[in-house]
């Protein structure tokens, strides 16, 4: 399954890049009829390239002067070239190819030598591998959609804050946590609470914001994700392997409603200490949420599990608390 996904993905790529170089053509071909002096100087350009490579064969130890030269010239024409099509109404790149990966080129690969896959490739992978893993709903539900308004505004039970303001300043928390990211000294965020009170909803505000900086991002409820390990395990050994070397490859897990999964003896917390563990020893950021409290997921887990959890020095503990926002009838809500 693997390999032809990757196999679709890197055929997409191909697709691209011709569609990019199309639609460069085509702009190419608008612009030379509308301001001809423009194809003049793509001319001139060329034959100052071809005057380069002919200086370099022809003549080793004059070349270096020679190329300083073109060069400027060739800069200066480009530079000429922006000015008429910024006089003209266009953007200076308006005749740049463009990407939608400026990292790979839109190939899928990054490196000279050794080429290793880039990120945009391996988010591809995840998504595909992953498609119910509500990835895709990252637009709808970022920081910029966060809607404080429907937020109680009423002073949380037993504290000096309302529900609203609790909620607005753990969103600049974890705004100021995706900024830093990946540099943070936590490498692990634990939300705990009741359902119905935005922890989902952040979760994937803070996924968002992370794979905007071009970061891979895999989120998956732990029933799922457990469920697919057990059952990978049982009829096929190299999916299982398959599916581990994802977990452990992404930048981010996310792994939603932990205390939701199936119990099957110790499968499950071995899987669950096994995937915390090795992604802290390798310094890999790990999301987790939960409907449990803390006692809960001390009396569920192992200590071992618990101790890997409630570990501050590693883990960022957020509590939600407050009123469960489904039964507020705002009209909206998140969950």
């Amino acid at each position: 399954m693997r390999d032809k996904i990757l196999r679709d993905i890197l055929r997409e790529y191909d697709e691209l890049q011709i569609n990019h170089k199309e639609t460069l053509l085509n702009r190419e071909n608008e612009i030379f009829a509308k301001i001809p002096l423009v194809k003049e100087l793509r001319d001139n350009i060329i034959s100052l390239l071809a005057e380069e490579t002919k200086d370099i064969i022809g003549d080793p130890d004059k070349a270096e002067t020679s190329i300083s030269y073109l060069q400027n010239e060739i800069s200066h024409l480009k530079k000429r070239e922006e000015e008429l099509l910024r006089e003209n109404g266009y953007p200076e790149d308006y005749l740049t190819l463009k990407y939608n990966c400026e990292l790979c080129k839109d190939t899928g690969f990054v490196g000279e030598l050794v080429k290793e896959r880039c990120k945009c490739l391996n988010q591809k992978i995840l998504t595909r591998v992953y498609e119910t893993s509500d990835i895709l709903d990252l637009e709808k539900q970022n920081f910029d959609t966060f809607d404080q308004d429907i937020f109680p505004n009423i002073p949380i039970q037993g504290r000096d804050i309302t529900q609203r303001e609790y909620m607005q300043n753990l969103r600049e928390v974890l705004i100021q946590y995706a900024e830093r990211f990946p540099t943070n000294e936590r490498k692990n965020i634990f939300f705990t609470g009741k359902t119905g009170l935005g922890k989902t909803f952040l979760l994937n505000c803070l996924a968002k914001a992370i794979l905007d900086k071009g970061y891979t991002v895999l989120r998956i409820t732990a029933y799922k994700l457990f469920d697919r390990l057990f059952f990978s395990s049982l009829k096929d050994k190299g999916e299982s392997l398959q599916l581990f070397d994802h977990i452990f490859e992404v930048d981010v897990l996310i792994i939603d409603d932990l205390g939701t999964e199936t119990r099957r003896n110790n499968f499950t917390q071995e899987d669950l200490f096994n995937i915390i563990n090795d992604r802290m020893l390798s310094n890999k950021h790990t999301f987790l949420s939960t409907n449990l409290n803390l006692t809960d997921v001390q009396n569920r887990y192992s200590d071992r599990i618990a101790s890997r959890l409630f570990d501050t020095s590693n883990t960022m503990l957020i509590r939600f608390i407050g009123q469960d926002l489904r039964t507020l009838k705002k009209g909206r809500h998140i969950s």
